[in-house]
């Protein structure tokens, strides 16, 4: 059976997008058929991640002038994956940026429309095990037809009071209207603020009840990872390092929710 993710959050920066794409590199790796689909319409970056120019944009999908499984590029020969990655990007040029900012309610009723006939197509023609959407920050509208979508939605989130705070809003005000099982992946967690709490299992647990929401993962905060900039996949080409052994432990517990 197939299942659709969503990686959502309260504001950007917080590594949201590093998890999604090393969590589909990893499904991928592990011989799932993976499709991951750039729904951060207002900062999109997987095309710079896979250094990818498709000939069609999920842009050019949602406004009608292609098929979604136009939109999608095939990046498992060139990792060399036992499994499918598909990825679908979104147009990075500020003209679509400006374009898509400027969408009425009425376009974004019939992108949902869209997305979610776009969703079954790519399941059903590319039997698809795990669909990832990346998502924009925040209540946009292009967010929440991913959320609505998707059949499970993590959070991603620093452990400061601005995410906790906008996080509890988001859980009220979005998640729970939409009915959607929800998580949390906390990342770019400091060392000591770990030790302070008495360690992983009770920062988890301190978080899962501050919060209200069930712990996928704890990611510590690992300066090599800004310093990469974004070039690293470590999932496909450092398999040993802590940070693809935190995602391959949120791999687990997304199987298991």
């Amino acid at each position: 059976m197939s299942r659709t993710l969503a990686f959502h959050s309260y504001k950007g920066g917080t590594g949201k997008t590093s998890v999604v794409v090393n969590l589909g590199a990893l499904f991928a790796k592990q011989g799932s058929n993976v499709c991951l689909l750039d729904y951060d319409f207002r900062a999109p970056s997987l095309n710079v991640l896979f250094k990818a120019k498709p000939e069609f944009w999920l842009n050019d999908y949602l406004e009608g002038k292609c098929g979604v499984l136009d939109t999608l590029v095939d990046e498992s020969e060139r990792f060399k994956l036992p499994g499918k990655l598909w990825v679908g990007f979104s147009n990075p040029s500020l003209e679509a940026l400006k374009d898509m900012m400027s969408k009425d309610r009425k376009w974004e009723v019939k992108a949902l429309t869209k997305t979610l006939g776009g969703k079954k197509e790519i399941i059903e023609e590319k039997q698809v095990d795990y669909l990832i959407f990346d998502t924009s920050p925040g209540a946009q509208y292009s967010s929440i037809n991913a959320l609505a979508g998707a059949d499970l939605v993590s959070l991603v989130m620093k452990a400061d009071e601005f995410d906790i705070e906008g996080t509890k809003e988001l859980s009220k005000g979005v998640y729970e209207a939409l009915g959607r099982k929800s998580g949390v992946v906390l990342n770019k967690i400091p060392l000591e603020q770990i030790a302070a709490a008495g360690g992983a299992e009770k920062f988890g647990k301190q978080m899962e009840c501050d919060l209200g929401m069930p712990l996928v993962g704890v990611i510590p905060c690992m300066c090599e990872l800004m310093a990469s900039g974004g070039k690293t996949i470590y999932a496909i080409e450092k398999p040993d390092h802590a940070f693809t052994k935190s995602i391959t432990s949120i791999a687990d517990a997304l199987k298991k929710m």
